[in-house]
């Protein structure tokens, strides 16, 4: 049983029906019948159907004792009858052929469309996936030139704060001889102011000594 339930007799019932109607037996017409099933399941119970239908034989027509009785009465009767039923027979057999095979090229033809979908599908599968393959080859590149560039970033980083520690040693540096030369320069005033506080102190000793040696 398949998955939507449709059985092998279902299947029968629905080929005989439209071999009575005259109708091509197909996947398609024997799944609008039945109105479900799925095109593999009625596949399989369509080929065992066809394989017992091949193997069926006329029945042999058995008449019954009375008309056997009046068999010398009624030969060519009997035999009209049985020559329009052999042509109806055989009218039978030719068009179930004639459909059997319209069936089979139908079903051929839904086979070969079936493939080139598939070969369709397929062709767009793989190229989505070399479309993909693109992307992601692309993705990677972006990928590394990041990773690149965070690297650069980085080391320029390192090599900013190694400068900016370096600076820094080099402000203290500095800082120390501008207070050693602020110190030097405070000594110097020191010695300026002391210079110039002797000095002043010195002139009036030279004029007082300078009178007396007049006097």
């Amino acid at each position: 049983m398949s998955r939507n339930g449709i059985t092998q007799a279902q299947v029968f019932d629905a080929a005989a029906e439209l071999t009575t109607n005259q109708q091509p037996v197909t996947v398609q017409t024997v799944r609008e019948a039945l109105g479900a099933g799925s095109f593999t399941t009625i596949t399989q119970h369509l080929r065992k159907w066809r394989e017992e239908t091949k193997t069926l034989a006329p029945q042999p027509i058995v008449l019954p004792p009375e008309v056997e009785a009046a068999a010398s009465r009624a030969a060519a009767s009997i035999w009209r009858t049985a020559d329009e039923l052999m042509r109806r027979e055989i009218e039978m057999i030719k068009q179930a052929a004639q459909l059997q095979v319209q069936d089979c090229q139908r079903h051929n033809d839904e086979a070969l469309q079936e493939i080139a979908r598939l070969e369709r599908e397929i062709n767009l599968q793989s190229t989505q996936m070399a479309d993909h393959t693109d992307q992601l080859e692309t993705l990677r590149n972006a990928l590394t030139q990041s990773k690149a560039h965070l690297l650069a970033q980085a080391s320029r980083e390192k090599d900013l704060l190694d400068r900016l520690d370096e600076l820094k040693i080099e402000l203290v540096q500095a800082r120390t001889n501008v207070e050693q030369k602020n110190e030097v320069c405070a000594l110097l005033r020191g010695e300026l102011t002391a210079l110039k506080a002797e000095r002043v102190t010195k002139k009036p000793r030279a004029r007082s000594e300078e009178n007396r040696s007049q006097q």
